[in-house]
């Protein structure tokens, strides 16, 4: 907590805010009563995705029993770091929490959407990263909650700081709204592109269905190969060096080399050296199957179990089109065909290699990667607007929950 309590503000326990836990439901709770379960699968952070079906006690799982109401906020005491904490704000009587929350309710002299805010700060997620330190299976409990310390500002700027904070969260849902909207719409643009083409008339049969006449069916190894990575010894991983993309760095369509390992430069290695640009895929475990796009200016590694792709024939493939192809459904559901089945998915080049794919002439990939391009880089514009609206949201969170910066009051 702060050494400084800004003139005004007192420093509290949450539990002089909030009522945690204040109903639950008893066990002679008559076996038909209906209700709407909500399990920690329903809650990140910010958002709650609320059933549509309600279930009879008697059918309910033993941990729905904390009664939630409308101004809430619920705190997933399990793996908090996750932040799977929410603003409640649905209607209604019939809704029941897990007691893997715990859910706050505030009292007269707090404001809901502040303590929703609170919960977020910085300061709290320090106090509960302490008190989850060392554990095998983090988690916190209700009493915990109840400890936390908290700067608690006289209502009427408690109101104020949540108005201003809630205004930026609109402007970041709206946002993320925008971003799946296009997202759908890339899809089924691309879906469409992939199968029909761009105004072609005439189509024929095929082994993959009706396809454009002019187009031509081949293995995906005719014209690109897919070259696996290095069997990097771990034990030499350090921080100095070139990065080596692992298939953890693989994320979201983009290679990320936050917290990435390093590896000492060597020319032994240079053919597993990866470049800007270049399309490496997952090949193994958990995330088998998904493509990362590599952006970064400076050259990492391949580790093993991360694939690259290669045009071996730049005359019947561009590389824009390659992207969108192995970004598609159409690629998932054929790489995956047979890697899936097992308790540990795996592919291998040769599989990656011999799938068979409709491929347009060459000017009709290059027409079609435009059209995509397009899409992509509207997303990006509303991406690089979300990364700005949620620094913009960090920053003030600092300075407006610690009092660093003082809200003006009408």
């Amino acid at each position: 907590m702060s050494e400084r309590v800004p003139d005004g503000w007192e420093e509290t326990n949450l539990s002089g805010l909030v009522s945690v836990d204040a109903e639950s439901l008893k066990g002679n709770t008559n076996p038909e009563y209906k209700f709407k379960y909500i399990d920690i699968s329903c809650v990140s952070t910010g958002e709650v995705k609320p059933p549509s079906q309600h279930i009879l006690f008697h059918n309910a799982p033993s941990r729905a029993k904390r009664i939630v109401r409308k101004n809430d906020v619920l705190v997933a005491t399990v793996r908090p770091n996750l932040k799977a904490f929410a603003h409640f704000d649905e209607e209604g009587e019939d809704w029941i929490a897990s007691t893997g929350f715990a859910v706050l309710r505030n009292k007269e002299q707090a404001d809901s959407r502040f303590i929703y805010n609170v919960m977020l700060s910085d300061d709290v997620s320090r106090q509960i990263e302490k008190l989850v330190a060392g554990s095998n299976y983090p988690a916190i409990n209700s009493s915990d909650i109840k400890e936390l310390s908290v700067l608690s500002p006289p209502l009427p700027e408690q109101k104020k700081i949540a108005s201003i904070l809630t205004s930026v969260d609109e402007v970041i849902e709206n946002t993320q709204k925008q971003i799946d909207k296009l997202q759908d719409l890339k899809k089924a643009t691309m879906n469409e592109l992939l199968t029909k083409g761009i105004g072609h008339t005439e189509f024929k049969d095929s082994e993959l269905g009706r396809i454009p006449k002019s187009w031509g069916i081949n293995e995906l190894g005719d014209y690109v190969k897919c070259q696996g990575g290095n069997a990097f010894p771990s034990s030499e991983f350090g921080k100095i060096g070139i990065p080596v993309v692992r298939i953890s760095n693989i994320k979201n369509g983009l290679v990320d080399l936050s917290g990435c390992v390093h590896f000492s430069e060597s020319e032994q290695f240079e053919r597993f050296i990866v470049f800007e640009g270049e399309i490496l895929l997952a090949m193994s475990g958990a995330t088998t199957g998904k493509i990362g796009v590599y952006k970064a200016k400076s050259p990492a590694y391949l580790n093993q179990r991360v694939g690259r792709f290669r045009i071996e024939d730049k005359k019947n493939v561009d590389s824009a089109f390659l992207n969108h192809l192995v970004q598609s459904e159409i690629f998932a559901d054929a790489t995956l065909r047979d890697a899936i089945g097992g308790a540990q998915p795996n592919i291998s080049s040769s599989q990656v290699e011999s799938v068979i794919y409709a491929f347009p002439t060459l000017s009709e990939q290059k027409v079609i990667a435009s059209i995509l391009n397009s899409v992509d880089h509207k997303i990006d514009v509303q991406n690089a607007k979300l990364n700005q609206t949620q620094s913009l949201k960090k920053s003030l969170m600092q300075d407006l929950l610690t009092g660093k910066v003082r809200v003006q009051l009408n």
